[in-house]
């Protein structure tokens, strides 16, 4: 029978590790400092590489194309008048509004090259030629503010960013990261611009990829600017997933393999006016390559799949009530479990008290890798998970985290990373926090970022179908962490292959059936 651990070993180098405004910050005092790289040097590399982007952007657009770049008093700003001096050479039509005093040895430098090159309107006493330039422009780029921000934006630079996004400009490119936008969290504070594209600076940045941050930043494009890698041994590691690194963890499948090498889950799911919930969770175990799913069910739904997945076999949870599971049902689901290779617990189950005795006894007391989602979290806030021997994952949306920590909503959405974080290794499980840049959480501190799941899989049964999915490849035999991590790059996926469906608009049936799709994409045979 497959087995599966938490420990395994993954291929870090194809992950993009995402660096904080603390660690960027010490990434540059190494290269500065201690490295002797002037910083100059890396403005002037971080200029080329803003307006490298600008240029191949430009030349999409029809002449004329007029570039107006908005400079802050900063490092951001520094970079901002080398790239507008850059694109002034390549014959590009480029001005600056500058917002604030120049400062710093490097900033000044480059605001004073810049003033060879073209003209300059102050934000402040040249407003009006100001905003009628940014409404003339064809691209706008954003360099106000850098990874320094850490206060709400106010006065002038809040003026002066309503007028940007007011701006008709068909690009907007931001300097490191949109400026309004908290490096760490991706929040706004007070007020962000919104942008086509950004192009950060060395290593990508958190608040890119967390919303509503990534809404913000549009497209964005790393650009190395010779900073060399640099982490101190207490960061804790933050990553964005990648296709590449997805592959690495797709699960062995021997060609002489059989159903019975594949694994075999148990999903304990549904209830009367829930039955849907076991059977999204089931097909999606079967496409994500279990072997063999069988579905616990309460009695009154045993003979209600047959039809539409004669794959799954069904189990009724007896004797007892039989429109819910009770307490009552225990024995029979504790043995069926030990039988099986992993548990997938709780799409569907309702909230009937007893049932949630029922989940609190199985939670205790089935050894294997065991799934915990929904109905199956609501009865377990204020329980010790610490005390399960056998790896666990949970894959609660914000509302159910908020019940299951104690935290309030706003203050979980305030840092959704440093909270599952934090909770993932109070509890000892594999957190896999749902909703726009799901961030899946191991008890090592390691957190992974994964920017594709958006407003997209905001339907009901798509929670049931991850489940499925993650339930599929634990019974498979991956370690937990892993299954979590390429379960949710599958599902993300998945709805790139769902035929002809328009847009965002589908249900998570179609997910279940854009899994091969997902699969392939990846290299699976």
């Amino acid at each position: 029978m497959a087995e599966s651990t938490l420990a395994h070993p993954l291929p870090y180098s194809l992950l993009q590790r995402l660096a904080t405004a603390a660690e960027m910050r010490r990434m540059d005092r190494h290269a500065i400092d201690e490295l002797g790289l002037p910083g100059r040097l890396l403005m002037e590399n971080a200029a080329r590489a803003v307006a490298d982007r600008v240029t191949a952007l430009a030349a999409q657009l029809s002449a004329p194309r007029p570039v107006v770049v908005c400079c802050g008093p900063g490092n951001n700003g520094g970079d901002g008048f080398a790239a507008a001096r850059l694109l002034k050479n390549r014959g590009e039509a480029v001005t600056v509004v500058k917002l604030g005093e120049p400062s710093g040895a490097d900033v000044l430098s480059n605001w004073e090259a810049w003033r060879q090159f073209g003209e300059t309107y102050d934000a402040q006493s040249e407003a009006e030629t100001a905003e009628a330039l940014l409404q003339q422009a064809a691209v706008l780029v954003d360099a106000w503010f850098g990874t320094g921000l850490a206060r709400p934006v106010e006065g002038a630079y809040r003026d002066w960013i309503d007028r940007f996004n007011a701006s008709p400009a068909p690009i907007k490119v931001a300097v490191d990261l949109p400026s309004g936008i908290h490096t760490d969290t991706g929040q706004v504070l007070g007020i962000a611009t919104h942008c086509t594209h950004t192009v950060t600076l060395q290593v990508g940045k958190p608040g890119c990829y967390q919303w509503p941050g990534a809404e913000c930043a549009g497209s964005v494009e790393v650009a190395d600017i010779s900073i060399p890698p640099h982490w101190e041994p207490d960061d804790p590691p933050l990553y964005r997933l990648t296709a590449p690194f997805a592959r690495e963890l797709l699960p062995h499948r021997p060609r002489d393999g059989h159903k019975g090498t594949f694994g075999h889950l148990l999903s304990v799911c549904g209830s009367a006016g829930m039955g849907g919930a076991a059977l999204m969770a089931g097909r999606a175990a079967v496409k994500s390559g279990a072997g063999l799913v069988t579905a616990a069910v309460p009695k009154a739904l045993q003979d209600r799949f047959v039809t539409s997945a004669p794959e799954l076999m069904t189990l009724a949870a007896e004797p007892g009530a039989t429109e819910y599971f009770a307490a009552a049902h225990a024995p029979g689901l504790l043995e069926a479990a030990a039988a099986r290779s992993a548990v997938v617990l709780g799409c569907g189950l309702g909230r009937h008290e007893e049932t949630g005795a029922l989940v609190k006894e199985l939670v205790a007391r089935v050894e294997r890798p065991l799934l915990i989602d929904a109905d199956g979290l609501y009865p377990l806030a204020g329980a010790d998970l610490t005390a399960r021997a056998a790896p666990t994952v949970i894959t609660p949306h914000p509302g159910e985290l908020a019940r299951l920590s104690g935290l309030g909503p706003a203050e979980l959405a305030a840092d959704r990373v440093g909270h599952a974080r934090r909770l993932a290794a109070e509890w000892g499980v594999v957190l896999v926090l749902k909703g726009a840049g799901t961030a899946v959480a191991a008890p090592s501190g390691e957190v992974f970022l994964n920017p594709v799941a958006d407003h997209a899989l905001a339907s009901g049964g798509s929670g049931d179908v991850l489940s499925g999915v993650i339930g599929g490849l634990l019974a498979q035999g991956l370690p937990v962490l892993n299954a979590a991590l390429l379960g949710v790059t599958l599902h993300a996926a998945a709805r790139r292959h769902r035929g002809e469906l328009s847009g965002t608009y589908f249900s998570a049936s179609d997910l279940i059936e854009g899994l091969n799709g997902a699969l392939r994409e990846l290299g699976a045979d």
